[in-house]
């Protein structure tokens, strides 16, 4: 049976049809997975060691209206921000009215589809600033939040710092989740309280970062990684950092050590410390060398050994302080005796925000400790307090109850070693006094002790009124390493002697022993001598021809209110590696 066609549905079917046409060819395209790439604006400065702002450029290329979704960025170790503006107050309260707590600046470009029967997309450009926040979740250095159309944009995000042994190093971590809708006033459609978008690009500026103090031959990257709201691959894209003049850091740490005796037993609780200013390259490595006949290692101490990881449950030998101009508050350790009896270690073990582990390895021969791989972190005061008590690791008998420490200390970059040396006395030793407590001490040599590098002789240093001499004995490494030339720099109110001679300033009085001398000349106020062969070790001696001091500094000394004099030593071995090494000269009498 034939049977007419319905007019009206056939109609009805091609509005249909023709509705659903428009609409796709109104409408933005699928959405589709991101290609996200990275570029860095480094215009601001790249000097190591120095603050600049950092220039981030992130576009995204959705083909669709894609967007992303979750965004971490991964700076290198050595680029820190900034923790402690306005005092610390950023990380105790929320602050996105002024600019105290702005750290950077930038533009988010997006495709926003208002939404409606017939969605029109329509680009937009939306000025944010970032802000310093306090932290969204226990354990988190700082929280960043995203501030743009007068209010904060999606949630706070997360600064956290890399724990030690991550594979990117030591560093800071920024996670973000990035919103798929804003709120939005547009002119040609009107108030639009939400409406999805599409980012498509971010450029941002982070406010004076400091840069790291290491120059390594293949820059490191800033490194994003970066899903998306339709698919959950994750993409990894990196950008080159470039830093650069990390010779031209200065570096000159200060190490001090204080033991007191307790009062029931032999053990001896022992404090150190590393001292740094501002603006200075860190330390990257730290070995301590203590004199066996004053501070002996205490064998019962093996029963504080913890053997296995974790930590916790472990007896606890010791503490640590750690100060830094990037965040408000000192860190605070535990320490404890780790590894085995055949190799023993130090661990320091900071908790977060800052969770790291500082490994030092204990060599029960040579009574030292040697820290290295240092995160490149300036800090302005490291101390270690090792206690006392049964299960102190050190004792003395008080037979020697003086004795000089030596650390040793080579700058984060690798090119740098100052070798430092702290004389001290063990409190409670009879006839020592207590620091901080008026009483008997023992009395001074009239000679004060002269400084070697690691592993080198000791040799006396006089001055003495009216005729100031110096003697003192340098060598590298126990003789292991030779060296070509040293400058000698001396404190302030001594100075060279120098006689003009065929267009250089020459000293006079001056001798070496264990090496000859090719030229020696002088310059600023500093003695440079250049020696014909390299050397493992020499002996110098500067007579009284060779030095002057000042009328102040005698007075001062005879009155004693000069407790010590410091000369310093620039060591350049024969592989061009300089060492700086101190000379003190302790109670001079001039």
């Amino acid at each position: 049976m034939n049977r007419r066609p319905d007019v009206r549905a056939s109609f009805t079917t091609a509005v249909s049809v023709a509705a659903c046409a428009l609409v796709a060819a109104l409408a933005p395209a699928a959405r589709a997975a991101i290609s996200p790439s990275i570029a860095l604006d480094q215009s601001a400065g790249h000097a190591a060691g120095a603050t600049a702002d950092l220039g981030v450029n992130l576009k995204f290329a959705p083909t669709g209206t894609d967007s992303p979704r979750n965004l971490t960025l991964d700076l290198p170790p050595g680029l820190l921000a900034n923790a402690s503006i306005d005092g610390g107050a950023c990380l105790r309260a929320v602050d996105l009215s002024g600019s105290a707590c702005e750290v950077g600046s930038g533009t988010v470009r997006a495709t926003a589809v208002p939404g409606g029967l017939i969605s029109v997309p329509i680009p937009v450009s939306v000025p944010v600033t970032f802000h310093l926040v306090p932290p969204p979740a226990a354990g988190d250095l700082a929280g960043l939040a995203v501030e743009g159309l007068g209010e904060q944009l999606g949630p706070t995000g997360a600064i956290t710092i890399r724990p030690t042994g991550s594979p990117e190093g030591v560093g800071i971590e920024i996670s973000l989740s990035l919103p798929d809708e804003l709120p939005l006033d547009l002119p040609a459609v009107g108030h639009v309280s939400l409406a999805r978008i599409s980012i498509g690009q971010i450029d941002g500026v982070f406010d004076s970062l400091r840069y790291p103090a290491t120059c390594p031959p293949q820059p490191a990257d800033v490194v994003a990684t970066v899903d998306s709201y339709d698919d959950p691959a994750v993409h990894r894209i990196g950008a080159p950092l470039k830093v650069t003049g990390c010779g031209s850091l200065s570096f000159s740490p200060a190490f001090r050590l204080t033991a007191t005796r307790d009062g029931s037993d032999r053990q001896v609780a022992v404090t150190t410390s590393v001292t740094e200013a501002s603006g200075q390259a860190p330390s990257g490595s730290i070995s301590l060398r203590l004199p066996a006949a004053t501070l002996a290692p205490n064998l019962a101490s093996i029963r504080a050994l913890c053997a296995g990881a974790p930590l916790t449950g472990c007896p606890v030998v010791g503490s640590a302080t750690a100060t830094s101009p990037l965040y408000p508050r000192p860190l605070t350790a535990e320490a404890y005796l780790t590894g085995s009896p055949a190799g023993l270690a130090l661990t320091l073990a900071f908790p977060p925000p800052f969770p790291l582990t500082l490994t030092g390895r204990v060599d029960l021969v040579a009574n030292s400790a040697t820290f290295n791989d240092l995160p490149d972190i300036p800090l302005s005061r490291l101390g270690v307090s090792l206690q006392g008590g049964a299960e102190g690791l050190f004792a003395s008998t008080c037979r020697t109850p003086e004795g000089t420490a030596v650390a040793s200390l080579t700058d984060v970059n690798g090119d740098r070693t100052v070798v430092d040396r702290a004389p001290f006395s063990i409190a409670g030793c009879p006839g020592v006094g207590v620091p901080g407590v008026s009483g008997p001490g023992r009395p001074s040599a009239p000679a004060g002790t002269g400084g070697t590098s690691r592993g080198g002789r000791r040799g006396p240093s006089r001055a003495r009124a009216g005729h100031p001499s110096l003697r003192f004995g340098l060598e590298l490494d126990h003789g292991r390493r030779r060296f070509v030339s040293l400058t000698i720099s001396l404190p302030r109110g001594l100075s060279f002697a120098g006689r003009r001679a065929g267009g250089r300033t020459r000293v006079l009085g001056l001798s070496i022993a264990g090496g000859r001398v090719r030229s020696a000349w002088l310059s600023r106020e500093r003695l440079t001598i250049v020696l014909s062969r390299p050397a493992r070790a020499v002996s110098v001696s500067l007579r009284s021809a060779a030095l002057r001091e000042s009328e102040r500094l005698r007075t001062r000394a005879a009155s004693g209110a000069v407790a010590r004099l410091v000369v310093r030593v620039l060591i350049r071995d024969a592989r061009a590696r300089r060492t700086i090494v101190r000379v003190t000269i302790d109670h001079p009498h001039l």
